[in-house]
């Protein structure tokens, strides 16, 4: 589904991540760790174009993604649910969904539209009762299940999913990670996954890439992780 192959990236003249080699699977659920700083969020800014690239290849579905702008990438498949969520607060919960549904071809979109609004309300029902309200009211957790929800509406076959915990209460986490694990069970659908807990990361990934200093440092299953020095490394020695 995925390929990253000796990526370079970053913001103009500061180069963050070197070297960078990865792959996801279709179906295939990956995590992303490493200590604030390591280069995460620049690793899916870098695939979903919305940073600098330098050097290497990122090649989706057998497409070549270089030179191609964010909004192409997302035209094939790729969506990305941004490090504090970045929901239209003065929209409903409502329009914020349809607003990412923007793909869908005039023929198909009255029928689909509500299809899709059906299966981001089954994973995240909280969001049924708050259709109306705007997402400025919402709570933290409910926000992250929105941008998520957002997501989901392109349709995508490709989920970046960034830090998706951060700054929410231990029911929301939870709450937020449920849906995430119920969204594997869909084999068409691939995710990365950035997060700062560990623990929850390796509960819900097929595999886990470790980052440190923009550096890939470690990469395998999650049963082989827990037994590396590796995550302790790329925390501390890393720093």
């Amino acid at each position: 589904m995925l390929d990253v192959e000796n990526l370079h990236a970053g913001y103009r003249r500061v180069r963050v991540l070197h070297d960078v080699t990865l792959s996801v699977a279709t179906g295939e659920t990956i995590g992303v760790l490493g200590p604030n700083g390591a280069g995460k969020t620049t690793l899916l800014r870098a695939i979903a174009g919305i940073c600098s690239v330098y050097g290497g290849r990122i090649v989706f579905a057998g497409q070549p993604l270089d030179g191609k702008p964010d909004y192409e990438r997302a035209a094939l498949g790729i969506a990305h649910v941004p490090e504090g969520r970045r929901v239209w607060p003065s929209l409903t919960v409502k329009e914020n969904l349809l607003m990412g549904a923007w793909r869908l071809a005039s023929a198909e979109r009255k029928r689909e539209l509500q299809q899709l609004l059906d299966y981001v309300i089954d994973h995240f029902p909280r969001l049924h009762e708050r259709l109306e309200a705007r997402a400025a009211v919402l709570s933290g957790g409910e926000q992250q299940m929105l941008a998520i929800g957002r997501a989901l509406m392109s349709k995508p076959r490709l989920l970046l999913v960034d830090e998706p915990s951060i700054g929410l209460a231990p029911l929301m986490v939870e709450a937020v990670m449920e849906a995430l694990r119920r969204l594997r069970q869909n084999q068409n659908l691939s995710i990365i996954l950035v997060e700062q807990r560990t623990q929850e990361a390796l509960d819900l990934c097929d595999r886990i890439y470790i980052l440190s200093r923009g550096h890939m440092l470690d990469a395998g299953r999650k049963r082989e992780m827990l037994t590396r020095e590796a995550i302790e490394a790329a925390y501390f020695e890393g720093r």
